[in-house]
């Protein structure tokens, strides 16, 4: 299933938009950049369209939605908390200072790193709050949110005293945008992801033991710590080289780990990979919409996760508080 709606969401982002391709000559350029000389001859302005402009786009956004879900399961495996996602704890707005200041000195590659650095230091910022939230799940997330309110703000003191011309307005790096995705800008953050997936992804087994309790976990000799430390460094790379690339879309580390949840069940070797394909899926759908929803106007990504994370989120906050 997920294959299948992987392969639909690719064949209709790279052929739909304000240039419409259709589907031979997208077929066809796919094939010639692999050496085969399969369906119908591209033009030349097919070819840019689809290998230059959506190609990168979609590669793009496929990687930030996997890197997002998955860091959103982590992190509720860890946090033993299912409210937790990267943005709504701070993380994301927290990344987004440092890759504005990346931005102006370094331009993609500058915010990336920046955004890598500060996202880091802002996942132990998290680890201070959680410690004293105790372990209620409304007040982790609640000092987050409070958190990331404090840091937009700072976002928006960076964007406007910088340069304009070299770092992108505030509404990028606060609701998100896969407009400016080049072929650089993809194998940047590709890097950082990989190496932050492969450690959350060999996490699973540490992140069930931890769902039945901190002490539980040290009496089965796992050094909670030492795990805890490298998960946040994964978390805050991950999320800080999808800031510094398409700036903050939020609500996809908690909408899809929700779903995905309840039909892989708790095991994270299971949870963990398919939360990594479905968000993939999910952002690369929310761009597709974002671009064609109010077409010629581009609306930002952000907003529309935001649409169908935001009421998640509140049914989700809403029925813990009564519980």
């Amino acid at each position: 299933m997920a294959g299948l709606l992987l392969t639909v969401t690719a064949w209709a982002a790279l052929s739909f938009g304000a240039v419409a391709v259709p589907a031979e000559e997208v077929f066809g350029v796919l094939a010639r950049k692999i050496g085969l000389s399969l369906f119908a001859e591209p033009s030349s302005q097919a070819e840019a369209v689809v290998w230059s402009i959506r190609m990168p786009r979609l590669l793009l956004a496929f990687t930030v939605g996997a890197a997002l879900a998955l860091v959103g399961g982590m992190l509720q495996g860890l946090l033993r908390n299912k409210l937790a996602d990267p943005h709504l704890l701070g993380i994301g707005p927290g990344a987004a200072i440092g890759a504005a200041i990346g931005s102006a000195a370094g331009g993609v590659q500058g915010a990336i790193a920046g955004g890598v650095a500060a996202g880091v230091i802002t996942a132990f910022a998290v680890r201070r709050l959680a410690r004293r939230a105790s372990i209620d799940p409304t007040r982790i997330i609640l000092a987050g949110v409070a958190l990331g309110a404090a840091l937009s703000a700072w976002v928006g003191f960076v964007v406007f005293g910088a340069d304009r011309a070299k770092v992108p307005p505030i509404e990028f790096w606060l609701l998100g945008s896969l407009t400016g995705s080049t072929w650089r800008a993809f194998w940047t953050v590709l890097v950082f992801i990989v190496i932050a997936a492969i450690v959350m992804l060999a996490s699973a087994r540490f992140l069930d033991v931890f769902g039945l309790g901190e002490a539980d976990a040290r009496h089965l000799g796992i050094d909670v710590d030492l795990v805890r430390t490298v998960l946040l460094i994964a978390a805050g790379a991950a999320v800080g080289a999808t800031v510094g690339a398409v700036g903050v879309i939020a609500f996809v580390g908690l909408l899809i780990p929700f779903a995905v949840r309840r039909f892989t069940g708790p095991l994270h070797r299971y949870l963990l990979w398919a939360t990594l394909a479905w968000g993939a899926i999910f952002v690369a759908a929310a761009d597709l919409l974002a671009r064609l929803a109010l077409e010629p106007i581009e609306i930002p990504v952000g907003l529309v996760t935001a649409a169908f994370g935001g009421p998640v989120f509140l049914w989700l906050l809403t029925r813990r508080q009564d519980a």
